[in-house]
């Protein structure tokens, strides 16, 4: 049988043990094609869908909802603001269209009285109810003192035992209007009860949809009749990306970039368009072409963003914050991105744990962090076939891979290198990326985790035993508490034999879980097979 625990670890149940000992991990459900350019407009867009409940969930707000028509309604809300709504105006009509409920945080009204006035009600009662009883418990503890002989008074049994129903009553109720209603700022209503909300949102969803499809079609007509016009590719091009087609966006810029002769304005939306076609990441091809461009433009403003994204997706946060410095320098105060630029400059800095103002901007090279081919480079690869340009990458691959194994302290050039890999899809190969990252960093156990967790996955072990034994020992010497370690370490006890040592490791790890923690019942059986 194979190992009961790497299939645990394949369904990422080992991410959610961590979640359920460590606290919640964020899993934002914005998709980058959702995303709009401008970044206040998409701050914005964020800010209102966490104050907006999805419809068919269970209070859970419309940021966070996987479901079609939290997506819709998050684009209904990116289209009204790029129409220039203001925040109150979109909230005013999305109330007006489902109502209150569709606030996540409903205002207190009439209709909202009981919501809001019920606990305090509740709680009022429930203190009377105590104090009453504590004052009858006194006036017959002074009875009893006068005379121990008297036998208890039949009023006072009574008035015991009204207060007794009085205090049943006043919980039954509260039990049931929290059924009813719900919490007050998050009441929870039937699904049966919205019929005529879900209703509306669908069709709203589909209205949407087919406006999207029309302008799509329309603008792929608009190209086709008018093919050296580079303003129909361009909005060819929006419209596509609007429509979530990667494929059509992509190739309706590469026209325009013909038309213009490469304009490297163009050349860097084809590059944001590649990062958002493979879900925000930077890939090698989206990388050559950043490099092109930065070495025509070296201040052209998405190359110059995109090469930070780059250097911060290899973990290289200082490379991040230096090249979003830059382009921070070079933009106008009142550019749309500013706002986005500094969260994320930040955020990386925060990651690395060092001060922003401390990075000299000029002291990062992005062709050092998104190495790529010159000029002449580019210009042949624009000739070659897909074949061709395959083996120019793989070329490029080995030889950051040659000059690894020759420099193997390069944390930055191991953070590429795992990049690559995954990209290209070649697991054994991924996984000494993997192992030579762990090495050039033993004291970060994270590096650890995550080489030992992809072995795991990949059903690696019998090809780097030496390896995980390395890494094992460096996991348990660097935190031995560490939920993932554990579990990891009881892995390896199993894949090894030694199934007593595995049981200990991970009764004790189920020792730890909550109760109701999802990984529970298959932790236990794990264990139970043992």
């Amino acid at each position: 049988m194979t190992g009961c625990l790497s299939r645990i670890l394949k369904t990422g149940l080992a991410l959610v043990m961590l979640a359920m000992v460590t606290g919640p991990l964020p899993a934002p459900a914005v998709t980058p094609e959702e995303m709009l350019a401008d970044p206040a407009l998409e701050s914005r867009a964020r800010a209102l869908s966490k104050q907006l409940r999805c419809l068919v969930c269970q209070n859970q707000s419309i940021d966070d909802s996987d479901a079609e028509l939290a997506r819709d309604l998050r684009v209904e809300v990116r289209k009204q603001l790029a129409t220039g709504a203001s925040d109150a105006e979109i909230l005013a009509t999305l109330r007006e269209t489902y109502g209150d409920y569709v606030l996540l945080n409903p205002p207190v009204s009439p209709g909202t009285y009981i919501l809001w006035g019920a606990p305090v009600v509740i709680l009022l009662g429930g203190l009377a109810i105590m104090l009453a009883g504590r004052r009858r418990r006194e006036d017959d503890a002074a009875m009893i003192a006068d005379d121990e002989a008297a036998p208890a008074s039949p009023a006072a049994s009574l008035d015991r035992r009204v207060a007794l129903a009085l205090a049943s009553l006043v919980m039954a109720a509260s039990l049931g209007l929290y059924l009813v209603l719900g919490r007050a700022d998050l009441p929870a209503r039937p699904l049966a009860d919205r019929g005529a909300e879900i209703a509306a949102a669908a069709t709203q969803a589909q209205q949407a949809a087919g406006d999207r499809g029309a302008a799509l079609q329309q603008a792929r007509a608009a190209a086709a009749e008018s093919p050296d016009d580079v303003g129909a590719w361009l909005r060819l091009a929006m419209a596509a990306a609007a429509s979530t087609d990667s494929a059509t966006e992509i190739m309706a810029l590469e026209q325009a970039e013909r038309l213009t002769g490469g304009d490297p304005a163009i050349r860097a939306m084809r590059a944001e368009a590649m990062a958002r076609a493979a879900d925000g990441q930077v890939t090698i091809p989206a990388r050559e072409l950043i490099a092109g461009i930065l070495a025509t433009n070296p201040a052209e403003p998405r190359a110059l963003y995109l090469s930070g994204l780059a250097a911060y997706q290899d973990e290289d946060y200082a490379a991040a914050v230096g090249i979003w410095r830059r382009l921070q320098i070079l933009s106008s105060p009142d550019a749309p991105w500013m706002t986005l630029l500094a969260e994320n400059i930040a955020d990386a800095a925060r990651s690395a744990g060092i001060d922003p103002a401390g990075i000299d901007p000029d002291s990062v090279n992005p062709d050092s962090v998104n190495p790529g081919p010159d000029a002449d480079a580019v210009a042949a690869a624009a000739t070659m076939t897909e074949e061709e340009r395959a083996a120019m990458i793989s070329g490029m691959v080995e030889g950051l891979a040659a000059r690894l194994a020759d420099e193997p302290g390069d944390v930055a050039g191991w953070q590429r290198l795992i990049r690559a890999y995954r990209v290209l899809e070649q697991p054994e190969d991924l996984q000494s990326a993997l192992i030579g990252l762990a090495d050039a960093i033993p004291g970060d156990i994270d590096a650890q985790l995550s080489a030992l967790e992809h072995m795991v996955v990949a059903q690696l072990e019998p090809s780097f035993v030496e390896a995980s034994r390395r890494l094992l020992d460096r996991v348990k010497t660097l935190d031995p508490e560490r939920p993932e370690g554990i579990y990891i370490r009881g892995h390896f006890a199993r894949q090894a034999g030694d199934r007593d040592r595995a049981r200990a490791l991970w009764e004790d790890l189920y020792a730890r879980l909550p109760a109701n923690a999802p990984i529970a019942p298959q932790l236990r059986k794990a264990i139970d097979d043992l």
